[in-house]
């Protein structure tokens, strides 16, 4: 499947090529539209020669809103409905083949970039920062530990499903190494401080950051998902059932149930120090039940941010004492 066709079937794909148009349509009179058919015209009014307009700011911030609107604990919303429609997803082909091909896009299916990695911290509204620097982590536990979290909750789930069958009960929906003192970093880009400051899922949605630079010590193993292909080899390899935790809410993101999965992360780290999810990787592969090759049911990839790593094993990324101050002003991220 060629990467167009991945990207327009995947929810976070389809709504960030939606946003790409929106911004391209250059009628005033177009409101926000509310129908399928609303859609369908304001998609199809893009000439998408228009595409070519854009800074690699709009671009960012166009996957800036498909990513805030992700949701693995729902079913889909009104927008990514209308925007899966067939008539929708064919209107949407040609922006999509139109920003893949930009060279604006060309380094998102780039490798983890270890020259220029930034950890941030955001201050939730109403609080203050402390007066340490250090990151702010909410846990300090190891991989070991996050295991073990993994399958208590697991148990505790299966015991309540044993109480009440038709109970849909939410849990930790992602697929991430959490709660865990595993890094997560992304990259920094020009007017930039972090990746992260514009790309993520589940923002708390606070006006200041800090964001620090994380020094590579050495050449790490990093396992690279570009497609849900990676995805599942890694699940595949690594498996750990997670069948009722993730049922209901995995249930509601899909629509379909299976016997869930997630990677063992604890045994990812035996064989690499981090994973890496490319923009490609994201524009095609969260919000999927993607099946497994080599276990009798699927995965699902949630909670993980465009171009974020997750260091699996900390003496590889250092974290240096010094985080620079990056405050929200008139829509967008500067350096305090």
């Amino acid at each position: 499947m060629d990467l167009v066709t991945l990207v327009l079937a995947s929810p976070r794909g389809r709504f960030f090529c939606a946003n790409v148009a929106y911004m391209c349509n250059t009628d005033e009179r177009a409101a926000r539209p509310r129908t399928p058919a609303d859609v369908l015209e304001r998609i199809e009014a893009v000439d998408v020669q228009a595409i070519s307009g854009l800074s690699e700011l709009d671009l960012l911030n166009a996957l800036a809103i498909a990513t805030n609107w992700a949701r693995y604990w729902q079913p889909p919303d009104e927008d990514d409905l209308m925007f899966a429609t067939p008539e929708t997803v064919a209107a949407l082909h040609p922006v999509a083949a139109t920003v893949l091909e930009s060279p604006l896009t060309r380094w998102w299916a780039e490798p983890v970039d270890l020259d220029n990695q930034r950890m941030i911290g955001q201050l939730p509204p109403d609080e203050e920062w402390p007066e340490s620097t250090l990151p702010y982590r909410s846990t300090a536990v190891g991989l070991d530990q996050w295991r073990d979290h993994v399958l208590t909750m697991e148990a505790r789930f299966r015991t309540s499903r044993a109480e009440r069958p038709d109970n849909a009960i939410s849990g930790e929906w992602w697929s991430t190494p959490l709660p865990s003192a595993a890094l997560e970093t992304s990259r920094a880009l020009d007017d930039v401080g972090a990746l992260e400051l514009l790309l993520e899922e589940d923002s708390f949605g606070g006006d200041e950051a800090r964001v620090w630079p994380v020094t590579v010590r050495r050449t790490p193993r990093v396992y690279e998902i570009t497609n849900p292909t990676d995805w599942a080899r890694l699940v595949d390899a690594y498996p750990l059932a997670v069948v009722e935790s993730k049922r209901s809410d995995w249930f509601h993101t899909t629509g379909e149930y299976h016997d869930w999965f997630i990677p063992d992360w604890t045994a990812v780290a035996d064989d690499y120090d981090a994973v890496h999810l490319t923009l490609h990787g994201y524009l095609t592969t969260p919000g999927l039940a993607i099946p497994l090759a080599d276990n009798n049911g699927a995965t699902v990839l949630a909670g993980w941010n465009p171009d974020a790593t997750w260091w699996l094993n900390n003496d590889v990324a250092h974290v240096d004492d010094e985080p620079a101050l990056w405050r929200w002003c008139d829509d967008h991220w500067v350096r305090a």
